[in-house]
């Protein structure tokens, strides 16, 4: 490649990455997360009426009638892989920290 494509390429790089920022920074300026949590607490507290409510009637009250699971599990194979190797570093490198440590100790210590 030239020096040109090359220059061409990471233009093209940074400008991508500016308007992830913008795109970013706009939803926040827009308070989209804000809005997001309004909605939820607007549930949770329209939960808690309907609870007090039930309660007060005397109805059988049970958590999965109030509480709303949005969780979506999103680990597939790759996931795993990615977290499999993940674990496999870190105890590597805890085992090699704590080796030359060891050695360090040897060497000033005793």
């Amino acid at each position: 490649m030239n020096k040109n494509k090359k220059r061409n390429i990471i233009v093209k790089l940074f400008m991508l990455i500016f308007i992830f920022f913008l795109i970013i920074y706009l939803s926040k300026e827009a308070g989209y997360y804000e809005y997001k949590m309004y909605n939820k607490t607007k549930l949770t507290q329209e939960a808690i009426l309907k609870f007090e409510n039930d309660v007060n009637e005397g109805k059988d009250v049970s958590i999965e009638d109030y509480v709303i699971d949005d969780y979506v599990d999103y680990t597939n194979t790759f996931t795993d892989i990615g977290y499999n190797i993940g674990e496999f570093i870190e105890g590597v490198m805890n085992k090699g920290i704590k080796k030359t440590l060891d050695v360090f100790r040897k060497l000033f210590y005793e």
